[in-house]
């Protein structure tokens, strides 16, 4: 196996929470408008799935040309602010938009500046269902399909054909704005991407719009069914020496 039991439960009751979290911010804003004067991009479903790639592509080759001239701050700034803004818009759903962005900055600050993994794992639960909610609306069913398919192939190019994908990872850890929910139990250590904790709440979201709330559970219990399974029969690796940002964090130790 390759994580302890109770790494897999933990790693996967923190992904549960943030998926219900944003389900439930989502189920909120389908009936009620974005805080902030924020406007999801005004994009019909069937281009939806190109817009979203096409938007992928050119941050990806933005954040390089950022490495390249050394314009790293700007790329701290820009990470800042999108989650700050991500997570607000996720609590605004529940307390009052101010107060949200005020509780959204200080768990930002205390985040980056502390490098604490409890804020870490705080930021991110609460972060997914800002940016959820901004891109949500642009899709419907087919189109959340289609640009699945399409980012399951992107991924696979940009990990094993160009690898560029392992460049951008190595820039999140030199930089400390590492994103995805982080575990440590004694000598395991679990990490889950961001991706992958988007574009399930994504699709639960769309689903949620389309088919209701049932089916809606049960794609996000077949994702953490999906995860546990790749978690148990996976290969080991020692995640620490290979990612520099977690040597950095102050780690919960179980």
């Amino acid at each position: 196996m390759k994580y302890s039991i109770l790494t897999i439960t933990i790693v996967l009751s923190l992904f549960l929470i943030t998926q219900f979290v944003g389900l439930t911010a989502n189920s909120i804003y389908a009936e009620s408008e974005l805080p902030y004067r924020l406007q999801p991009p005004s994009v019909e479903p069937k281009f939806s799935p190109w817009f979203f790639l096409s938007m992928v592509i050119v941050i990806s080759l933005l954040f390089f040309a950022m490495k390249r001239f050394k314009l790293e701050i700007l790329m701290k700034l820009w990470f800042f602010i999108a989650i700050t803004i991500c997570i607000a818009v996720t609590l605004s759903a529940f307390v009052d938009s101010w107060i949200a962005v005020i509780v959204a900055l200080s768990i930002v600050l205390l985040k980056f500046k502390e490098r604490d993994i409890y804020m870490h794992n705080l930021g991110e639960i609460l972060m997914y269902g800002g940016v959820v909610a901004l891109f949500a609306p642009m899709l419907n069913f087919w189109a959340v399909v289609i640009l699945l398919i399409g980012m399951s192939i992107y991924d696979y190019i940009a990990v094993f054909v160009t690898k560029h994908m392992i460049g951008l990872a190595k820039m999140q850890e030199e930089l400390g704005i590492f994103s995805g929910l982080v575990v440590v139990n004694k000598d395991d250590v679990a990490i889950l991407g961001g991706g992958d904790i988007a574009f399930t709440l994504l699709f639960a979201v769309i689903v949620l719009r389309q088919f209701g709330i049932v089916n809606a559970l049960l794609s996000i219990y077949g994702a953490t069914l999906f995860i546990a399974i790749l978690m148990i029969i996976g290969k080991r690796k020692n995640i620490i020496q290979q990612c520099p940002l977690l040597q950095q964090v102050h780690c919960l130790d179980f």
